[in-house]
Formats: C-alpha cells, structure tokens, sequence
C-alpha cells in the first residue's frame, strides 16, 4: 500500500514539477523542485478537505453537546462506569462519533511514509530518469539539496518542531470533546512530546520531506483557524 501511495504521489511531484518549469525562469533562492514539493502537499491536504469539513461538524455537535456533557459528568462524577455509560448514550442520541476528529490523521500517516519513500528512492517513485533528476536543482534558500539533512543541523528542525507544537496546540485548545484530568495530562504530554520527536527526526531525514511537514502543518493551522471561525459563527447564528 505505502508503495503505491508512493509511486501515486511521487507521479503527482514530477507532474507538477514539469508544469511548474514550463511556466518560465527558476527563481534563485527557491527551485522548481520545492515549489513541486510545496504545491503536492497543498494538493492533498486540499483533497483531504469534506474530511476536514466533516470535522468541523463535529466540533458543533460536540460544542452543542457540551452543556449537557458536563452536567453528565457532575452527576455521575463518583462513578466512572455508569458516566462512560451515559456518555456514550448522549454520543448515540446526537449521532456523534468522538473518534471521527481522528480520520484525517489517521489518513495522513500513511501517506507520510509514502513521502518518506520518495524522499528516500526519488528516482524509483517520482523522476524515473536518474540524469534528469541529477541535473535539476533542488535548491530551497540556504539548502542547496532538499535530498539532503539541513546542512545547519538546526534551522529547519527547529522550525518544523515549532509549527508542529503551534498546530497541536491549536487543534487540542479549539477541541470541544470532553476530557478528564488524565486525558488531559496525556494530550499535554503529547504537545511537548510530538515537536521534540519532529526535532530529532528532522535533524536526520531529507529536507524535502522536513519541507513537506512544514507545509502541512502551516496548512492546518490556517485551517484550524478557519473552522474556529465558522464553529463561531454558528454558535451566533443560534444565539
């Protein structure tokens, strides 16, 4: 599967990267080939968007559920059994599943690996022709080849860790979902978890798929700040 989704998304990359140079000259700081890598990742997160809109409906759902949600676990605080029960009874009456805010994650993971494959083996699953790929360049300001670790070691990690701690906590401050003391100590855990990992990882893996992470995770703070709009703009309507 993770091949296949290679091969799709490395076909897509070398697409866009022959549209892209048949527009005109390659700019200096910035190669035709991380444009590429930029346009493919919006390109997907874009497709992944009645996914994100399906999550943006359940951020309502829970928003409106939440009055009822905490009168729930007030009563029933002594009895952790009976509130799960009565929980996932209010989950079936609104037809709301807690797990949905998941699927988009869950469908971007695999394709992750997939970028990771192509970063790893650019000429089996994206530009077939080894001198073609040899003789672009793969420039992006001060990386001379995205195929290669940040020479510095430190910038892009750095910054790849902090939009990957700035969409996390984004994400968890605008979920509506209700949490207990451990749940909550475990998202916060996570939170400084994940950019640490990203750090660690982005100071070893190519630049191009550092790039395609940073991408990806502007992308979702911007789209995390459109569905808080639109969350805020029900409610008013409502009120």
């Amino acid at each position: 599967m993770i091949n296949a989704l290679a091969s799709f998304f490395g076909t897509l990359l070398h697409a866009i990267y022959n549209f892209v140079a048949g527009i005109g000259s390659e700019p200096k700081m910035i190669s035709f080939y991380a444009i590429s890598i930029i346009v493919t990742t919006l390109l997907f997160r874009l497709a992944l968007l009645p996914l994100n809109l399906f999550q943006t409906k359940n951020q309502l759902k829970m928003a409106k559920l939440q009055p009822e949600m905490k009168k729930i676990q007030k009563k029933y605080e002594k009895d952790p059994q009976l509130l799960a029960q009565k929980q996932s009874q209010l989950y079936k009456e609104a037809q709301f599943n807690p797990l949905s805010g998941c699927l988009p994650m869950l469908v971007q993971f695999p394709v992750l690996l997939a970028f990771y494959r192509i970063f790893m083996f650019p000429t089996k699953f994206a530009f077939t022709n080894p001198e073609f790929y040899a003789s672009i360049q793969k420039n992006f300001f001060f990386i001379q080849n995205l195929d290669k670790v940040d020479p510095t070691g430190m910038i892009f990690p750095i910054i790849a860790a902090f939009f990957t701690w700035l969409s996390t906590y984004i994400v968890q401050k605008s979920n509506k979902a209700p949490s207990t003391e451990q749940s909550e100590q475990m998202m916060r855990t996570m939170s400084m978890m994940m950019p640490i990992m990203i750090f660690v990882f982005a100071r070893k893996m190519a630049a191009g798929l550092v790039l395609y992470w940073i991408v990806g995770s502007i992308y979702t703070i911007f789209q995390q700040y459109v569905s808080n709009k639109i969350i805020e703009k029900e409610k008013e309507a409502e009120a």
